[in-house]
């Protein structure tokens, strides 16, 4: 596993991502789908001594058997996000994972950044707080990432991109060198961008879409090549 450079002022600066000194408290908030593999993500870096997780009033929880689950309608957010070290929102729900982010960004709350020990980043690569990069992602030279970004597992991320803030990249999409994608854009599983292309921020491009134009914002882009069959309200 390699960690790029950290910089600016939400990019985050990671000493011994993995074999930290085992006492870090982490609360995932989130106990759904997205919970459960940030879980997981958490767990193979062997950094934390204690996670826990708080759901969300909006969604609920899934079983995670083992781990203790706060209820996010019966806690003192703001008490309980004060126990711990570091705390990550796990949500695919872009505008939702903005929300919950922004809110522990304005109480001073340390955002973590979960990446699985597989992933490959580059020495030259930014990634910014509260972003999760699971198993098996590259992510290549020269390449920036937003906050509260999902990057999903075997997602390839090449030179001089740029995905802007809460992001979720699904599972095995791929990404050409120097391409800007938006805020909050959504990106279907096994979706393929080619080099120099921009995706406006808001938007949704279909699973196993391929785009080779430029993606305006807050539409829906779907098929091969991607054309958009709607605006977004």
């Amino acid at each position: 596993m390699i960690i790029g450079v950290f910089q600016s002022k939400y990019y985050r600066n990671i000493e011994n991502v993995y074999g930290d000194d085992g006492m870090r408290k982490l609360l995932i908030w989130g106990a759904g789908d997205q919970g459960a593999v940030t879980l997981d993500c958490a767990l193979a870096m062997n950094k934390y001594s204690k996670i826990d997780m708080l759901d969300f009033k909006e969604k609920g929880h899934r079983q995670i058997p083992d781990f203790l689950i706060y209820e996010e309608n019966k806690e003192d957010i703001e008490k309980l996000m004060k126990l711990y070290d570091e705390v990550i929102v796990a949500t695919g729900d872009n505008e939702l994972r903005k929300i919950k982010t922004m809110k522990l960004i304005s109480m001073g709350i340390s955002l973590a950044t979960i990446i699985h020990p597989t992933a490959i980043i580059n020495l030259s690569a930014k990634i910014s707080q509260g972003t999760t990069i699971l198993a098996g992602a590259v992510i290549n030279i020269n390449s920036e990432i937003g906050i509260g970004c999902i990057i999903n597992t075997q997602t390839v991320i090449e030179h001089d991109c740029i995905i802007k803030n809460f992001t979720n990249i699904c599972p095995k999409v791929s990404i050409a060198g120097h391409v800007n994608v938006g805020e909050r854009v959504f990106m279907g599983i096994g979706s393929t961008v080619i080099n120099n292309i921009k995706i406006g921020k808001g938007s949704i491009i279909g699973a196993g879409a391929t785009v080779i134009k430029n993606i305006p914002e807050n539409v829906v882009a779907v098929g091969v090549p991607a054309k958009i069959i709607k605006k977004k309200l």
